[in-house]
């Protein structure tokens, strides 16, 4: 018998977005969030609200954890209120979130003592992609439990990989996050050199968009980079960067890239902008470059809203 009843704990813009996808899928959702209104808000749509974490997790089949850090994520499973008061043996729990793969790797060996399932599938996308269902799931785990998982994840996400055991999932997450973030601070460096020149900012998209130079981060979002629109589309956070490098040190890895970008991402949160899209670190390059523009808040073709 399939999964039925699901339980997503964290309703950001992520798990807001899950959660409403699998409404939409047919599923029976139960939802959590500290912050009532990102319930509440979710309840026309079919969700049935919970009262606590381990309220919501009572009588599902699936839990799904969508959070902001490791620290929250232990809180949410062992915390007074935590998922562990009321799950139960044979239930699985599917944690979405960015986290150390090391934790996440002794945070399944703990559980499965207790004959819970644990599996880290974080995701590669955007909120925005993410509502559309445009999402890429990478599963670390045992690939008994994937299956059962993988038929859920396929009707709420582009793509679905088992990526191998547990703590591969975050570590690809990993190695994502780090060639996104530096191809934000390439784009910004040649973008930034190309607004120093003169040269008009509709004619350098076009060419690089056309041409070798692009990706799907210039696509998206090289318009709004090139008219200093840095609402956010995902917001900026330096932490994908610290696993990196916390990472590397673990294994022996040199990351000078990571690590020399990671200055410009720590200098555009002490600027005061952790609230804009994470492509606002191009701001820096232009500080840098004596390019004085204020920040907009547009569309993604420059009509103000």
């Amino acid at each position: 018998m399939g999964i039925k009843n699901i339980a997503v704990i964290g309703l950001g813009e992520m798990g807001s977005s899950i959660a409403t996808l699998l409404l939409k899928a047919g599923y029976t959702v139960k939802g959590f969030d500290i912050v009532e209104k990102k319930i509440f808000r979710l309840a026309p749509l079919g969700l049935n609200p919970g009262k606590s974490a381990y309220e919501s997790v009572e009588g599902v089949d699936l839990i799904i954890l969508s959070l902001m850090s490791w620290e929250i994520v232990q809180e949410v499973v062992y915390g007074r209120e935590g998922i562990l008061k009321g799950a139960r043996k044979g239930q699985i729990i599917v944690d979405t979130s960015t986290v150390p793969p090391w934790e996440t790797k002794a945070m399944a060996a703990k559980l499965a003592k207790r004959g819970i399932e644990w599996m880290d599938v974080p995701i590669s996308g955007s909120a925005a992609q993410a509502r559309v269902g445009n999402m890429v799931f990478m599963a670390g785990g045992k690939k008994s439990v994937f299956s059962k998982v993988k038929p859920v994840l396929d009707k709420i996400g582009k793509k679905v990989v088992h990526v191998g055991k547990n703590g591969d999932g975050a570590m690809l997450k990993i190695v994502v996050n780090t060639i996104l973030y530096l191809n934000q601070a390439a784009a910004s460096e040649g973008f930034v050199l190309g607004l120093k020149a003169g040269l008009k900012p509709d004619v350098m998209f076009d060419v690089v968009t056309s041409g070798a130079a692009s990706s799907d981060l210039i696509k998206s979002r090289g318009w709004d980079m090139l008219m200093g629109n840095f609402e956010s589309k995902g917001q900026m956070s330096t932490k994908s960067f610290d696993l990196a490098l916390e990472s590397a040190r673990n294994l022996g890895v040199m990351l000078p890239m990571a690590a020399l970008s990671n200055q410009f991402r720590l200098q555009a949160f002490y600027s005061g902008w952790a609230e804009c899209d994470g492509t606002v670190m191009m701001k820096v390059y232009e500080q840098l470059a004596g390019i004085k523009r204020r920040l907009r808040k547009e569309d993604s073709r420059g009509e103000a809203v």
